[in-house]
């Protein structure tokens, strides 16, 4: 190939890429509007001013790059908040269901029930009859069990995003990565999702909590994907394996450490616990989604 037919094909390639760069940081400017105002009115049309794209184009392009809907990112994300104001039990459901932009109790629930297979009200009530066997000043006895498998855990290298303040909001994280990874060949079928969390929600403020959302890559193609590079695993690990919203991780959590651990003789290593994530809630209902938490052992 000629110099002269080189130089217009190099061109090119940079022009793609710097199209495709824009699309993405203007498709997380939309998903960081969406976490930002999930309590208030989203206007999905205001979403393409947001984005910088023309109406006409915006939902087409979102939808390819997302693999869903506006809407559906929308609901999905208004339902998992729902979850999470359900069972800290703090607002009427009344409240959570305008806050989650409802526009009556009866459609709330409707919407929550599917996505949950149960209504708003007995998802509360199972919460709230756990969360008062947890509050007994000693004693204290917890209303599940679950089977804990202890194993070696080889080196798994990440490549993902911090973030910081609730865990609820990890996956405003996650949305943002899977942007990333994805339009830079990053994510494949073997590709495997983490999370990682620092820090103990019921001591730290909320604001403070650090967490770090990411997907299985190498060092070369994070950097690609200007994504930061961690690796976890690599000695003995407990793992435990939950089927469930990820709004009920926390009471698991509280099993594992103030019931399994004290009991098991274990010591913990100086490294924080993680998450793997075996499906994917934009594809199963909340009650299907497969979480396994991995607690690193002392070797």
């Amino acid at each position: 190939m000629s110099e002269q037919n080189s130089k217009p094909s190099a061109k090119r390639e940079l022009q793609k890429a710097s199209t495709l760069a824009s699309y993405r940081s203007r498709v997380i400017a939309v998903l960081e509007y969406m976490w930002e105002n999930i309590d208030g009115d989203i206007d999905v049309n205001h979403l393409a001013d947001v984005a910088h794209f023309s109406p006409y184009h915006f939902h087409r392009i979102y939808r390819e790059m997302m693999h869903e809907t506006v809407y559906q990112t929308v609901r999905r994300l208004r339902l998992h908040y729902a979850a999470r104001l359900l069972a800290k039990g703090e607002k009427t459901i009344e409240s959570i269901a305008k806050l989650s932009n409802y526009s009556s109790v009866e459609a709330f629930t409707r919407a929550f029930t599917a996505a949950y297979e149960d209504t708003p009200s007995r998802y509360r009530k199972r919460q709230q009859k756990y969360q008062s066997q947890l509050d007994l000043p000693a004693n204290k006895e917890y209303p599940m069990s679950y089977k804990v498998e202890i194993c070696d855990v080889p080196k798994i290298s990440l490549a993902g995003l911090f973030h910081q303040g609730d865990y609820m909001g990890i996956g405003a994280a996650f949305e943002k990565l899977m942007v990333n990874a994805s339009v830079k060949g990053v994510v494949g079928p073997e590709t495997r999702s983490f999370g990682v969390y620092y820090d103990d929600p019921a001591t730290v403020k909320t604001e403070e909590l650090r967490s770090f959302a990411a997907v299985t890559a190498n060092q070369r193609q994070a950097e690609s994907a200007s994504l930061e590079y961690m690796a976890i695993g690599g000695g003995r690990h407990a793992t435990l394996t939950f089927q469930g919203p990820y709004a009920e991780l926390d009471p698991v959590y509280d099993w594992f450490y103030g019931k399994w651990l004290p009991n098991s003789g274990e010591e913990m290593a100086d490294v924080p616990p993680f998450e793997e994530y075996l499906n994917n809630p934009r594809e199963v209902p909340a009650n299907e989604l497969i979480t396994i938490i991995y607690l690193p052992l002392k070797n």
